[in-house]
C-alpha cells in the first residue's frame, strides 16, 4: 500500500514539474512569405511539443492543429504580387544595393500596417486579460510588432531569417567591424581591397543612418498609431524597443557564414528546419530509385512558382531536360505542361528535404533561396543556381566561391547553356567532393539547432529576460562605445600639457626682453 502511494505521489510531482515548466508564448510571423513561415513553424511546433502553450500570429493556417495552439491568422494575407509583381522579377537585372535596402524598409512598413489592421491582431492589442511569458518575433522589418513585449511585459526573442545583420549586431551590444565583416546584402569575404572596404563602409554608413533616423521614426509612428491607447504611460521609442531584446535566434552556420565578433545572446541556428528523410511517397520513391544515371531535382521555391515563369523559358528548360541522360523532378504547380519528356516527372509540391536526401540525387537546380540552399549542404548535392531577388543573388555566390555550385543568370538562360552547366556539374566529381566537404561540416553540431533554440528560448523565460547575455554597450552612445570621450580628454590633456608650459615659456621670454630694452635705455639715459 505504502509503494502504490509512493508511486502516486512521485508521478504527482512529475506533473506538477510539467506543468511548472509550461510557458505561454506569443508567437509572431506577420511577413507574409510561405518560405519565412515554413522555416519559422519549425520552432514552433518544437515549442508544442514540449508542452507549452502558444498562442500564433501568422498568414498561414497550420496543417497540423495542437490542443496548446491557438491561432491568429491575419487574413486576408498581404499580396506581395499586387505591389510587387512577379513578372517583374523575371525580367528585372540585378539592382543596386541601396534600391534593395529601400525595397526591404518599404515592405517591411506595408506587411506591418497590414498585420496591425488585422481583427485578430487588433484584439490580441486591446486584451486586457491576456498574460505572456515570452513574446516571439520574426528579425524582419516589423519593429513596430516588439510593442507586445512591453504590452505584456515580458522578454523579447527575435529569429533572424536571412541571417546576421548590423542592426542586430547594435542591439546586443556589437559594433560591426566593417573592415572585416560585409553588409548583410553583400557577399564579399572577410579579404575585402580597398575598393570593397570602402563600399562595404558607405552601404554600412547609410544603412545605419538611414534606418535610424527615417525608417524607425515611421516604424514608430505605426507603433504609436496601434497601441497607443493600448498601453498606460509613453510608449517607448521601437530603438529602444529593438535594445531591449533578449535573444537573437540567426539563420547562419558556422561552417558556411563568415566568423565574426558575437555576444552570449546572439545564437546561430541555421539548418534548424532540416529533419532525417521521411519515407517517399511510393511513385516518387520508384522514380527515384530506378534512376540508373541519377536524378537531377529542380524547385523554384514556395513564393516564384515555375507556372510564372515565361512560356519562352519553360520550353527552353524543357527542351534542355529531354536532352539529358538522367530522370528529373520537377516542382511544377499545375498539370499545363504538354508533350512532357519521358524522363521528367512534374508535381505540384515536393517533400524537398526528402527528395535530396536520396542518394541517386546528383543535382539540385534552384533559385538559391537560404532554406533550400541549406538543405542541399546538408544532403552533400551540387547546386545549379538562377538567382531571381534579394539575399539569392550572395547565396548563390557564396556557393559557387565555395565550389559545390555554378550559376547561370536567368535572363540570360539559354538550352546549351543549362545543358552544359548541369553536365558539368554532375560528371565533374569535384563538385561532388566540395559539397561532400561542406556538408560533413555543416553537420557537424554538438546539438540539433532546433533543439539548442528551444532551449535558450526556455532560458530565457527562466531567466525573466537573462540581461546577462547582453553587453551593456547596447546602450553606451557611441562617443562612449568607441572611447570617443576618453580619446578626447587625452588629446586635451597633451594639448594642455605642451600648450601651456609653451605659452608661459613664450611669454616669459616676451616679458624679459621688454625689461631688458627697458633696462638698456635706462643705462643709456643715465650715462648722458
Amino acid at each position: 500500500m505504502e509503494m502504490k502511494q509512493l508511486q502516486l505521489m512521485f508521478l504527482l510531482l512529475i506533473g506538477l514539474t510539467s506543468l511548472g515548466s509550461a510557458y505561454r508564448i506569443l508567437f509572431m510571423g506577420p511577413f507574409p512569405a510561405p518560405s519565412h513561415w515554413l522555416w519559422l513553424e519549425h520552432f514552433q511546433r518544437d515549442l508544442l511539443r514540449q508542452g507549452h502553450q502558444v498562442t500564433s500570429v501568422n498568414n498561414h493556417p497550420t496543417k497540423q492543429p495542437h490542443e496548446n495552439l491557438t491561432e491568429v491568422i491575419i487574413s486576408p494575407s498581404f499580396d506581395i504580387p499586387k505591389h510587387f509583381p512577379k513578372k517583374n522579377i523575371f525580367s528585372m537585372n540585378f539592382v543596386s544595393d541601396f534600391n534593395n535596402l529601400e525595397m526591404w524598409w518599404t515592405i517591411g512598413l506595408l506587411t506591418t500596417e497590414h498585420a496591425l489592421r488585422d481583427r485578430g491582431v487588433k484584439k490580441l492589442i486591446e486584451s486586457q486579460d491576456d498574460h505572456y511569458d515570452l513574446v516571439i518575433l520574426e528579425q524582419f522589418f516589423h519593429e513596430a510588432f516588439l510593442m507586445f513585449g512591453k504590452k505584456f511585459n515580458c522578454p523579447v526573442v527575435t529569429i533572424g531569417t536571412m541571417g546576421y545583420a548590423d542592426n542586430i549586431d547594435h542591439a546586443m551590444g556589437v559594433l560591426t567591424p566593417w573592415s572585416v565583416i560585409p553588409h548583410l546584402l553583400l557577399s564579399h569575404t572577410d579579404r575585402m581591397t580597398f575598393s570593397q572596404r570602402a563600399y562595404n563602409a558607405y552601404l554600412s554608413l547609410y544603412d545605419a543612418v538611414m534606418r535610424r533616423w527615417v525608417y524607425l521614426p515611421k516604424m514608430q509612428k505605426m507603433a504609436e498609431k496601434y497601441f497607443g491607447g493600448a498601453i498606460n504611460g509613453p510608449l517607448p521609442h521601437v530603438h529602444d524597443l529593438e535594445r531591449n531584446i533578449s535573444l537573437v535566434l540567426i539563420n547562419a552556420h558556422r561552417s558556411v557564414d563568415l566568423p565574426r565578433p558575437s555576444m552570449p545572446g546572439q545564437i546561430d541556428v541555421g539548418g534548424a528546419h532540416i529533419q532525417p528523410a521521411k519515407k517517399l511517397p511510393a511513385d516518387l520513391q520508384s522514380f527515384l530509385d530506378k534512376a540508373t544515371n541519377g536524378v537531377v531535382y529542380f524547385s523554384l521555391g514556395s513564393y516564384m512558382k515555375s507556372t510564372d515563369l515565361p512560356p519562352e523559358k519553360t520550353s527552353l528548360i524543357l527542351k534542355a531536360f529531354g536532352q539529358l541522360k538522367q530522370q528529373v523532378i520537377w516542382k511544377f504547380e499545375n498539370d499545363s505542361i504538354s508533350d512532357l519528356p519521358s524522363n521528367v516527372m512534374i508535381r505540384k509540391w515536393m517533400p524537398q528535404n526528402d527528395i535530396l536526401a536520396h542518394p541517386n540525387v546528383k543535382l539540385f537546380i534552384t533559385h538559391g533561396g537560404i532554406f533550400g540552399t541549406q538543405e542541399g549542404i546538408y544532403w552533400g548535392v551540387p547546386m545549379l543556381c538562377i538567382p531571381l531577388y534579394g539575399d539569392q543573388h550572395r547565396n548563390s555566390i557564396k556557393s559557387v566561391r565555395e565550389g559545390y555550385a555554378r550559376s547561370l543568370v536567368f535572363s540570360k538562360l539559354t538550352t546549351d547553356g543549362l545543358v552544359r552547366n548541369i553536365e558539368a556539374l554532375i560528371s565533374d566529381p569535384q563538385y561532388k567532393r566540395s559539397a561532400l566537404e561542406v556538408s560533413q561540416r555543416f553537420r557537424d553540431n554538438p546539438i540539433h539547432p532546433l533543439k539548442e533554440a528551444t532551449f535558450w528560448i526556455e532560458y530565457i523565460i527562466r531567466h525573466r529576460g537573462a540581461r546577462h547575455l547582453k553587453s551593456q554597450g547596447a546602450f553606451l552612445p557611441l562617443h562612449q562605445y568607441l572611447l570617443l570621450d576618453i580619446l578626447g580628454c587625452l588629446l586635451l590633456g597633451a594639448f594642455l600639457t605642451i600648450w601651456l608650459p609653451w605659452t608661459m615659456v613664450r611669454r616669459a621670454h616676451k616679458w624679459w626682453l621688454r625689461g631688458g630694452t627697458a633696462d638698456k635705455l635706462n643705462d643709456s639715459k643715465k650715462r648722458l
